[in-house]
């Protein structure tokens, strides 16, 4: 028996896809939703390359009883296609004791060779210690979405690329990554930009970049940080500079660069007591690539220097709002004293 748990899980699928190797039933799960969406229209070409025209039912979980949806995959297409049905939101898989005949029927379901019908269920919950979680899991009928880590998102984003023909060095994935941010929705809209604006062009630079597509306040609140506890003050004011020059209010900086160095002070004490850095997303309540971003900061911080950190961007923004000194004037100095603290 088979088991499914090296390989991405988007990344498998699209494996599937290329073999034309079609299920009867495919369970997604997680939380993100972008994914999942990606998946539900590769089942659908799937089932077009395989049966032609596709009848396509959709059913919110909430809404239908597992028995109900089972029945509804199990309908003759009145327009004499093959179906997939689609549920949204289903609750069925949440609980150890659920509809256990209507559970018994989906394992029976699950295992037809037949591509006729098929049967996708998006259930962002999934109790995986039941005895369906497992036999689903272990013949690969169960597929997770959560958020990339780094090397899975530079993993997607190269195959995006790939698939439009185009090419792009590390550090040109790099630069759109931190000026985009980590947000697939986004990533997939921002590169289909860039794909328009490069035409017959193949590779990606980061002029192109720059050019095509619109920034991430969080990924330059992300490299202004960087920049300040690493101490490249030159870069930290041209990263303030381009900040400005967006539109973005000096006042709304400077509480975002509180927020984090208050964040950082929190995940360095976290790692001091055994942490590991893989859980701080979770310690945190924060998503995994702020988590990751600041175990980075928090190799080169020292508590010194964040304590002076945070004094220094409190009294700044006293400072501000008493009107000692030009909201500008003030970032471009706090900026200059943090880069010599961190020297």
């Amino acid at each position: 028996m088979n088991t499914y748990h090296k390989e991405l899980d988007f990344l498998r699928l699209k494996r599937e896809e290329a073999m034309g190797f079609v299920r009867a039933a495919y369970i997604f799960s997680g939380s993100e939703d972008f994914l999942m969406e990606e998946a539900v229209q590769a089942v659908r070409r799937m089932m077009e390359n395989s049966n032609g025209t596709v009848d396509v039912t959709r059913i919110d979980g909430e809404a239908c009883s597992l028995n109900h949806v089972l029945d509804m995959v199990d309908t003759v297409s009145l327009f004499g296609a093959s179906r997939l049905v689609v549920v949204s939101e289903a609750p069925y898989f949440v609980k150890d004791a659920g509809d256990k005949d209507a559970l018994e029927r989906f394992l029976a379901y699950h295992t037809r060779q037949d591509t006729a019908s098929c049967l996708v269920i998006c259930a962002r919950d999934f109790l995986k210690t039941t005895k369906t979680a497992k036999v689903l899991t272990a013949a690969g009928a169960l597929y997770l979405y959560e958020p990339l880590k780094t090397a899975a998102l530079y993993a997607w984003v190269r195959e995006r690329v790939a698939a439009a023909g185009k090419t792009a060095d590390k550090p040109t994935l790099d630069f759109l990554i931190e000026r985009v941010g980590r947000d697939l929705r986004r990533l997939a809209s921002e590169l289909q930009k860039l794909f328009t604006y490069l035409g017959n062009k193949k590779e990606l630079d980061e002029n192109s970049v720059l050019l095509a597509t619109s920034r991430s306040i969080q990924g330059d609140i992300f490299a202004l940080t960087d920049a300040a506890v690493l101490g490249r003050t030159p870069k930290a004011l041209f990263l303030l500079k381009d900040l400005l020059s967006s539109g973005e209010p000096p006042l709304r900086i400077l509480a975002m660069l509180v927020r984090q160095f208050r964040m950082l002070g929190q995940a360095r004490e976290l790692l001091k007591s055994g942490c590991r850095s893989g859980d701080l997303s979770a310690q945190l309540g924060i998503h995994p690539y702020a988590a990751e971003k600041l175990a980075g900061q928090a190799a080169y911080a020292t508590d010194a220097m964040l304590c002076q950190a945070v004094e220094l961007l409190l009294q700044t923004d006293l400072d501000i709002k008493r009107g000692k000194i030009d909201q500008v004037l003030a970032l471009e100095t706090l900026l200059v004293v943090l880069g010599e603290k961190s020297a």
